[in-house]
């Protein structure tokens, strides 16, 4: 592969999950100017982001109905041609500082590695937050590809990719994650992911003690308020903080109403 801007030889591909991102996905496409592969697997978009994908020759889009990240990561990695595929979101920018950490990795020609875990930051309301809040993580970004569909287990959010020698990133090399249009979008999408969560765990065996929707929210906005520092972040910290206490009480919630539901219907 050739590095536009570098003029190197990038055995990589960037692989992007898209439905409806039309808000994002041009700054998350721009950010990959640099990589001549990008796979895009669209669950069939209406709002217009097919336009902007196509603006981008170094894009290659297919479309496949939308199940879940997991099922739909399995499905498009066969399009994938390249020994390292870098997975980022649709709501995501790659940074300079990474863009070149990222080349360095996959031309040192290294394999001690086959999983690089860099960090997420998030751009909340026009401002990049200090702290790690419940929407950042370190996540499995830079992988071989042949290892890119091996979970440890089915999950229908977050599920984990099985590393066999994986590599923690410093800080200084991050996504930013770009996740709120709006808060009323913001609160439907965490309902969704939370259902999805509630599944997950009565598939896994979980289901809702009191503790569960009395200490686990509010340990959640201690731990990122008051230990991760979300203070320093002033009124934004304080909202975000809340909205990933919010989305811990709504999954054990949803885990009480499935497994009742389940039960009145003799599953």
């Amino acid at each position: 592969m050739i590095c536009a801007e570098r003029s190197v030889m990038l055995d990589l591909t960037a692989f992007i999950l898209t439905q409806n991102n039309i808000r994002t996905i041009a700054a998350c496409l721009d950010s990959l100017s640099w990589c001549e592969n990008v796979v895009v697997i669209d669950s069939f978009s209406t709002d217009g982001t097919l336009e902007v994908i196509s603006r981008y020759p170094n894009v290659r889009l297919y479309q496949h109905d939308y199940t879940n990240a997991r099922e739909q990561r399995i499905w498009g990695m066969p399009h994938v041609l390249t020994k390292w595929v870098f997975i980022i979101d649709s709501d995501e920018i790659c940074p300079p500082v990474l863009r070149d950490k990222i080349i360095e990795i996959v031309t040192s020609g290294d394999d001690t590695y086959d999983g690089y875990l860099f960090l997420t930051r998030t751009l909340f309301m026009g401002k990049l937050l200090k702290h790690r809040d419940y929407l950042s993580s370190r996540g499995k970004r830079l992988v071989m590809t042949g290892v890119a569909t091996r979970y440890w287990r089915p999950a229908r959010v977050h599920a984990s990719i099985r590393l066999d020698n994986k590599k923690y990133m410093p800080d200084r090399y991050y996504l930013i994650h770009d996740p709120i249009d709006s808060l009323s979008a913001h609160f439907k999408k965490m309902l969704r992911y939370a259902r999805w969560q509630a599944e997950d765990m009565y598939d896994s065996g979980v289901r809702t003690k009191f503790w569960h929707l009395t200490l686990r929210p509010v340990g959640k906005f201690l731990q990122y308020f008051i230990i991760r520092g979300a203070f320093r972040d002033g009124w934004r910290g304080l909202v975000i903080c809340v909205m990933g206490a919010i989305q811990v009480a709504l999954k054990y919630l949803l885990l009480a109403e499935l497994a009742h539901k389940r039960k009145a219907g003799g599953d």
